[in-house]
């Protein structure tokens, strides 16, 4: 029995298979297939998945920055494209991201962050009252209340980080060349 499928078994043990199935997104059907070696299906992924949840194991997103190995599996078999992040984990998962075990599909267009702000050549500025109002927006008519529009924000702030720090990123990547 390999590391991963013992570490499987312990969380089954502790927490109980049909937790541990909810948490990875299976069936306990599958959990203990896995935990007695006899899962007919795609074994590597059943490894991502538990290495993910219960292993710590990481990638590097480029929507959502560093997420758990299970997260990033769960991102790429998403179909909901009416949340603007979800959108852009659906482009991601599509066009080529590393990380994807999904064929890349089509090249979406990117929308570029130029760190340098010549004249005419500036970024869209960001407006926190419009984003706000565009997630009330869709938070009302999805029905998903408060709750919904809470969980909106934070993965609008997700995203605002990720592109802020992209920014500085870029900046100091500048600076440095510029230094040599």
């Amino acid at each position: 029995m390999s590391k991963w499928q013992q570490i499987l078994a312990e969380q089954a043990n502790q927490h109980g298979q049909e937790a541990v199935a909810k948490m990875l997104g299976v069936s306990k059907t599958v959990i203990s297939q896995l935990i007695n070696s006899k899962y007919p299906g795609d074994i590597a992924r059943m490894q991502k998945l538990v290495e993910g949840a219960f292993m710590h194991r990481t990638v590097v997103c480029p929507i959502m920055g560093e997420i758990p190995l299970h997260q990033c599996d769960k991102h790429q078999n998403n179909t909901v494209t009416s949340n603007p992040i979800k959108l852009r984990l659906y482009r991601a998962c599509r066009s080529g991201c590393t990380h994807s075990t999904l064929p890349a599909q089509k090249l979406f267009k990117r929308i570029a962050i130029q760190a340098n702000f010549s004249v005419g050549n500036t970024p869209k500025r960001y407006s926190a009252d419009a984003a706000y109002n565009r997630l009330e927006r869709q938070s009302q008519s999805d029905g998903g209340g408060l709750r919904q529009l809470c969980g909106l924000l934070k993965d609008e702030l997700k995203a605002l980080e990720l592109r802020y720090n992209k920014l500085l990123q870029q900046q100091a990547t500048g600076r440095n060349q510029n230094d040599q």
